[in-house]
Formats: structure tokens, C-alpha cells, sequence
């Protein structure tokens, strides 16, 4: 845990809580400037996801289901922006199976904001399937760290696999919402 020596870990933590601030805090930028929707909808568009209080942080000014799709995507994004910074960073300084699997991690999440951005240009370009397949791989992606990593005892891969709970949960609650847009 975090104990004396271990900077390293240290920093992971003030990363991932600064990250869940920003992710959480639902005011990154300005989207809370647009014409609110009322809590009742924002509820009724977060009731058959499955992790519904995160979801209504997220969508927070959201006006309608493509534009709360898009926002729970970015939040997504940039949660998986930051866990590939750590990773990478870890990886750095790190060696044999915990580089290996770290190496891992950064390569998927990589993939995952790939997806992520292929994501929002489904929505613009009003391709449903397309956006299934694409948030549905980020989920894959992101299995296939905590995969890589499952079984380690190391504190590094410990942070990565609680980045990776949150961000599976967010990639529910994606995939749910946008079952909600109608093209």
C-alpha cells in the first residue's frame, strides 16, 4: 500500500483522484452551459443502465440521448487517456511479467480511445451498429487488461484494476445509453 518508499504509488493515487474529479465532477467544459434537462429526464434516461448514479453525474446537461452518449463517451475517453499515461509510466520503471502486462494495458486502452472517438463518429454520422461494435470493444479492451493483470499483487496493478472497474462501468452505461438514441 502506500508506504514510505513507494513515490510511485503515491503518485498513481493523486492521478486517479484528480482523474476522478474531473470525470465526476460533470463541469470539464462548459457542457453545463447548454439549456439543462430536467432531473426527471436525466433519471428516466439513466434508469436501465446499470450503474445509474454515475451515469446522471456524467450526463449532467445533457439535452437529450445522443448528446448524453456523447458526453458518458467522453468522460470514458478521458478516464482511458489517463489509465494509458499510468500505464506507461509504471511500465517505465517496471520489469519482467508486471512490464509485460502493463505494456499490455497501455496498448488496449490505446485501442479504447481509438474506439471511442470511431464511437462519437457513429453517433455524427447516425450509425447504430457501428456504435455498438465500437463501445462494445472498448469493454474488451479493458477485460483484457484487467485479464493481463489479474493475479498480481503488485500496487501498480492493484490501481490499474480499480481504474478499470470504474471504466467498465462507464462502458455499461455507454452502451445502455446509446441503446436510447433513435437516428
Amino acid at each position: 500500500m502506500a508506504s514510505k518508499g513507494n513515490p510511485i504509488l503515491s503518485q498513481v493515487l493523486v492521478l486517479l483522484l484528480a482523474t476522478a474529479f474531473l470525470v465526476l465532477g460533470g463541469k470539464c467544459s462548459g457542457e453545463n452551459d447548454k439549456s439543462p434537462t430536467s432531473s426527471n429526464a436525466l433519471s428516466k434516461l439513466c434508469a436501465d443502465v446499470d450503474f445509474p448514479h454515475l451515469c446522471e453525474e456524467i450526463i449532467k446537461g445533457a439535452s437529450d440521448a445522443k448528446n448524453a452518449t456523447q458526453m458518458a463517451i467522453q468522460a470514458l475517453s478521458l478516464r482511458a487517456t489517463h489509465a494509458k499515461a499510468l500505464a506507461l509510466k509504471l511500465g517505465s520503471t517496471a520489469s519482467g511479467y508486471l512490464k509485460s502486462s502493463l505494456d499490455t494495458c497501455a496498448d488496449v486502452y490505446d485501442d479504447a480511445v481509438d474506439s471511442l472517438q470511431t464511437s462519437l463518429d457513429n453517433i455524427q454520422g447516425g450509425d447504430k451498429g457501428a456504435l455498438f461494435s465500437n463501445l462494445s470493444a472498448v469493454v474488451t479492451d479493458i477485460v483484457t487488461c484487467d485479464d493481463t493483470i489479474k493475479g498480481g499483487d503488485e500496487d501498480p496493478q492493484a490501481v490499474l484494476a480499480k481504474s478499470n472497474k470504474v471504466m467498465k462501468k462507464l462502458g455499461s452505461n455507454c452502451l445502455a445509453l446509446a441503446d436510447e438514441i433513435h437516428f
